[in-house]
């Protein structure tokens, strides 16, 4: 999933895509996944640390993962499961919708 390309997904497109690339990602593809869905990705304090927010789910008030330390880092696969949890548990309580 190149960041060029996630603007052409839909939202279910790119959960299967998070889905079935776990051990590959990149953490600037997910990064540009996530904001392509309406999600707000900021740095954290630590290198590598992001924080994910979303303004338009009521119920959701964030979420996080680490990126190794990299010049092109990936994302460890326990941090896309947590994230496609949240995508899923917080699809229905939206008052903004994923795009």
């Amino acid at each position: 999933m190149h960041p060029s390309e996630v603007e052409q997904f839909s939202k279910a497109q790119i959960i299967a895509k998070l889905e079935s690339s776990k051990a590959e990602l990149r953490c600037q593809d997910v990064v540009c996944a996530l904001e392509s869905l309406g999600f707000d990705v900021h740095d954290g304090k630590k290198q590598g640390h992001k924080i994910v927010l979303h303004g338009g789910i009521p119920a959701f008030f964030s979420a996080s993962f680490t990126c190794e330390y990299d010049r092109d880092p990936e994302i460890r696969p326990v941090y896309v499961k947590n994230l496609l949890t949240v995508l899923r548990r917080h699809e229905d309580d939206r008052t903004r919708p994923y795009r």
